[in-house]
């Protein structure tokens, strides 16, 4: 809350007081829409894991990340991101097990 008022601070009061109900919102996930951006939110986080096991040359040294994150995921589209980023991954890390494959 506090953070949240420090990044207000400058703006109108009418835009801050949206602002914040925007970020309560979310934070509440009060509605479908606050659920799709958590949701995002949730799935950025993977994709960055997985880009940096990527470039650290490293597959599967993120797993927490993944695993805060199991079964959270319900929107199709999200789904079907979340899906795409598992099976690179999982070819990732079979490759590393196995590098004569």
């Amino acid at each position: 809350q506090t953070a949240m008022q420090q990044l207000t601070h400058l703006l109108s009061e009418d835009l801050r007081k949206e602002i914040y109900a925007l970020w309560e919102e979310y934070e509440n996930q009060s509605t479908a829409e606050a659920k799709f951006v958590k949701q995002l939110d949730q799935c950025e986080m993977i994709l960055q894991a997985f880009e940096y096991e990527e470039l650290e040359k490293t597959p599967g040294r993120l797993q927490d990340f993944f695993d805060s994150t199991a079964g959270k995921f319900v929107h199709p589209e999200i789904l079907q991101l979340v899906s795409l980023i598992y099976l690179e991954r999982k070819k990732r890390i079979a490759a590393t097990s196995h590098p004569h494959s």
